[in-house]
């Protein structure tokens, strides 16, 4: 090729965005073209003689040299990736074509800018993940874990953390801190102010820029997302936003179907009207201390009683008023009784009590007596005095049975025992 053509062919590469890349054996710099201040930031005048491995990404450098052997061997490698660093100190990600000259020594390469679609490709994957995490666990902190690695990915993340106010408190809960007390600096007005809007906002807190997202919960109370920033210019562009938003939603979506959870749990296993435990609980708790008292050569007790002269109270007061006896019933019987010990709502105005350990007999009736005490106190309904008493059945383990259904059984019989010997005693 004549030289007027060479160059004018030169004119036409320099016109491409793509950096066209011209190396000796020993990969230093022999041509460069224009494009080569888009993708590496260096004029291409300062690139000529410097070693292109030079301004490799360190990480990179192994599968690079790699191609190199390639490329020598098989004459061009096609679509290879890898990164470099720019002078403005940047990850660049390049896909690059390359091809051995034989007769000229040299490595000729076309480097394309991929940076953009790595970073949405990373994003995209990033949301997929976090997506899938969500959809998969019941447990809040894992999830958190997992929005933590992603967003350190594409934002410059110090601290990160999750706070949540429920219906009906006073205080925020921390549900996850990346730091011990990172969520400490936000006052409570600051976070209420975020959290009841949909808008997220960069604001700069004791010194640090912090953004704040919402969370988008229905009626699960008012949540906000916290990230304390490492770059205190830091401004969100598009994808940021987008991450954000995504990202809040999911973790509100998993908030509010880990509180279902726990709500349906709840009412598998406790009383909705005393909050008691109910029976599928009381066979849990019975089933320990029955082990534990065999293992252990040690006794428990089960106290059956039944309230006297409600069905009257309720049937001359109404519903209302009965409910009221019952959650006010069952107060007073757990006050009585050790944080140990288990308080069962049987059904209608029959509660069951789980002494965990007693030393005899003796032990479990001093407790029923409290109980009974305490019962035969007056209860108050709209102005008027309503008097109770209660019918206490006791069995022991194992004098009663060494099965659960036996020790039941037992209490159950002496209960009636006690109501036929007029009510408000102790059998």
């Amino acid at each position: 090729m004549d030289k007027p053509f060479l160059d004018s062919f030169s004119e036409y590469v320099d016109l491409l965005l793509d950096a066209i890349c011209a190396v000796d054996e020993e990969s230093r710099i022999i041509y460069i073209s224009n494009g080569a201040q888009r993708v590496f930031g260096y004029p291409p005048e300062d690139m000529i003689g410097k070693r292109m491995l030079d301004l490799l990404h360190p990480e990179d450098h192994d599968k690079t040299q790699q191609s190199i052997t390639t490329v020598m061997q098989d004459k061009q490698v096609l679509d290879f990736e890898n990164r470099y660093i720019r002078n403005d100190g940047q990850v660049v990600h390049l896909l690059w074509s390359t091809s051995w000259s034989e007769k000229h020594k040299m490595r000729l390469g076309v480097a394309r800018d991929i940076t953009r679609i790595k970073a949405a490709e990373a994003m995209q994957q990033s949301l997929i993940s976090i997506s899938d995490t969500a959809h998969r666990t019941n447990n809040i902190k894992p999830l958190c874990q997992q929005v933590l690695y992603h967003l350190n990915t594409h934002l410059p993340v110090a601290t990160f953390g999750i706070a949540l106010k429920m219906p009906g408190n006073e205080t925020w809960k921390m549900l996850f801190e990346s730091v011990r007390d990172c969520l400490s600096p936000l006052k409570d007005e600051v976070m209420f102010r975020i959290a009841s809007h949909s808008d997220m906002a960069l604001e700069t807190i004791d010194g640090k820029l912090m953004l704040l997202v919402p969370l988008q919960l229905n009626e699960a109370g008012f949540g906000l997302m916290a990230l304390a920033l490492t770059e205190p210019d830091f401004s969100l562009n598009e994808n940021d936003q987008a991450l954000l938003t995504f990202t809040a939603s999911q973790i509100g979506t998993a908030v509010e179907r880990h509180q279902m959870l726990d709500r349906l749990q709840y009412l598998a296993l406790y009383d909705a009207l005393t909050g008691l435990p109910n029976r599928e609980l009381f066979q849990d708790r019975i089933q320990r201390s029955l082990l534990r008292a065999k293992r252990e050569q040690t006794h428990f007790a089960l106290m059956y009683m039944d309230l006297d002269k409600f069905k009257e109270a309720n049937d001359t007061f109404g519903h209302a008023a009965g409910d009221c006896l019952l959650k006010e019933a069952a107060l007073r019987i757990t006050q009585c009784v050790r944080e140990t010990d288990t308080v069962v709502r049987f059904g209608g105005d029959e509660f069951v009590v789980l002494l965990d350990a007693v030393e005899n007999r003796n032990g479990a009736f001093g407790v029923a007596e409290k109980i009974r005490v305490e019962l035969a106190k007056p209860y108050e309904w709209q102005g008027n005095e309503i008097e109770l008493s209660v019918s206490i059945g006791i069995s022991v383990f194992p004098q009663q049975g060494e099965q659960i259904t036996q020790l039941i059984a037992a209490a159950d019989e002496a209960m009636y025992k006690a109501k036929k010997r007029g009510k408000n005693c102790i059998c």
